[in-house]
């Protein structure tokens, strides 16, 4: 699995954690593979849900801080904030890709997963973390 199989399989189980905030790691990553009939997880999407699961709140929040006022975490749709959650965390903590590059998967996974109109959103929010 390559990497960016690896960031879509991570994107459709942050989603699937986003669902229920109770679910560990282990259960999100357990679920995945069942739901996406897969052998295993690679490593690299191992990193990136238990990462995003183990920061989600600090996640959310730093993102929130970009968003337009009047507007909550809660009101961007889930497949958005699973994409915003995954490149944040690989801007901010991952030396596997440089923040640029993880910035253009994000809006891949926008065109996989994603109303188009969403994509100038991700792309806007995201460039707040890589112009710091």
């Amino acid at each position: 699995m390559n990497q960016h199989e690896s960031r879509r399989v991570a994107m459709q189980a942050v989603y699937l954690a986003n669902q229920d905030l109770k679910y560990t790691p282990a259960e999100v990553e357990a679920k995945t593979v069942a739901m996406l009939d897969l052998k295993e997880l690679s490593a690299y999407s191992k990193t990136l849900i238990e990462g995003v699961i183990e920061k989600r709140d600090e996640l959310k929040g730093q993102l929130a801080s970009y968003l337009k006022k009047n507007w909550r975490i809660d009101r961007i749709d889930q497949i958005s904030l699973a994409i915003l959650e995954i490149a944040l965390f690989e801007i901010k903590y991952s030396d596997e890709i440089e923040p640029k590059a993880a910035v253009n998967e994000a809006l891949n996974l926008c065109d996989e997963f994603a109303d188009p109109k969403t994509k100038p959103f991700i792309n806007g929010i995201l460039a707040n973390f890589i112009q710091k």
